[in-house]
């Protein structure tokens, strides 16, 4: 019997895990029912585990192949375990029972995959050397929970990482493994414009900051096509505009939000510094003020050519060659599995989740769902993985 063979005589289990996680959601920081439910499927399989900042559970298994004279390699496996602020549309008997709370994204099953990647491995224990962490990652959705685990040294001995998203719109069986850059990186800027109230009719003795707000939303719009090469790409978006009271007074302030995502770190400072310029000048140009914070979120996440090439040696023992597909587009999308990357260099897997026009809504969708067969397919790639990097 091969791995995925295996994944898939446990899937029920899977299955009945990601449904519960799927009807009690908890948004990020605040996933302690969850990390309580994860802690208690790890003492079933008999990991010994730990918190880590509040809502971050830590567990390790040790193989027990070889004679123990030489210390093993060490793989940091990951999985993310908080919702959405996202009221629910579906009907389903696993629909969430926390109002305006919804898994939209697949993290609850995630944290279904690794737990069946948990048993599994426990059973293989004596066909590796070295060590497996499993994390359980809260609060990813809001740039959180990573850094933490860096901060309590959880990577310190880690010699490679491995995590995987569920890919809504690529079918059940499918992974994708991209070599270089993967996901953008993640900056949130904020820009609050200090200018004057005024009549309407007097813009002299003002200074509009929904004209300067404008200008500047409009002036960032132009940044990425003359900074950053067309191959290379880059985005400046604002998602907010806030400013005035009423249809006759020149608001005195206005506050911006928007996102900064790359693909290198070069690119990142570049708009960065571009976002903070144009903010600046402009508003002085019109006699106002604006201050600019930018919060850096997460890191590009960028697979190193030989750690991909790793993986797909271990997915071609599961799956026929044109199911994995190494040629897929990166994408402007972000997550801070790539601030594990600081540590350890690693490999993020796209695994398809489409089996039906259910489970084809995009991410972040309220009616979005997941095939399955998805989770048996993840569990057995981290596990075959796990088994041939630390043979």
């Amino acid at each position: 019997m091969n791995i995925l063979d295996e994944a898939f005589n446990i899937k029920d289990y899977m299955v009945q895990q990601r449904n519960y996680f799927h009807s009690h959601p908890e948004l990020g920081l605040q996933e302690f029912n969850t990390c309580k439910h994860i802690e208690e499927e790890l003492d079933k399989i008999g990991l010994l585990h730990r918190r880590v900042a509040g809502t971050n559970v830590i567990a390790e298994l040790e193989g027990g192949a070889g004679d123990g004279a030489v210390a093993g390699k060490t793989l940091f496996l990951r999985a993310d375990i908080d919702a959405l602020p996202i009221q629910e549309k579906n009907e389903v008997p696993y629909k969430s029972q926390n109002d305006g709370v919804m898994h939209a994204c697949g993290h609850d099953g995630h944290a279904a995959y690794l737990l069946g990647a948990a048993h599994l491995l426990k059973e293989h224990k004596a066909d590796f050397h070295g060590k497996v962490i499993f994390c359980f990652q809260a609060a990813e959705e809001i740039g959180k929970g990573a850094r933490e685990v860096l901060a309590a040294g959880e990577l310190d001995k880690v010699d490679r990482i491995f995590g995987i998203h569920f890919q809504a719109g690529l079918d059940v069986g499918k992974y994708g493994i991209k070599s270089g850059p993967d996901m953008a990186s993640c900056d949130r800027f904020k820009i609050q414009i200090k200018g004057k109230a005024a009549h309407i009719t007097t813009p002299q003795n003002g200074a509009d900051s929904v004209f300067i707000g404008a200008l500047i939303v409009s002036q960032l719009q132009t940044v990425v096509s003359r900074l950053v090469s067309p191959v290379e790409g880059g985005l400046i978006g604002v998602g907010s505009f806030h400013s005035g009271t009423t249809y006759n007074i020149i608001p005195g302030e206005a506050v911006l939000e928007g996102t900064i995502r790359a693909f290198s770190a070069a690119n990142r400072k570049k708009l960065a510094d571009a976002v903070r310029r144009i903010a600046t000048d402009i508003a002085e140009t019109y006699g106002a003020q604006a201050d600019v914070d930018i919060e850096d979120i997460c890191d590009p996440c960028t697979n190193p050519a030989e750690t991909a090439a790793e993986v797909v040696e271990s997915a071609r023992k599961l799956v026929a060659p044109e199911n994995i597909l190494t040629a897929i587009d990166k994408r402007f999308g972000s997550d801070n599995f790539a601030d594990f990357m600081r540590k350890a260099p690693g490999t993020y897997v796209h695994v398809g989740s489409s089996d039906s026009d259910a489970t084809r809504y995009p991410h972040h969708n309220e009616h979005f769902d997941l095939a399955e067969d998805s989770y048996s397919y993840a569990a057995a790639l981290a596990v075959q993985y796990s088994l041939d990097y630390l043979k």
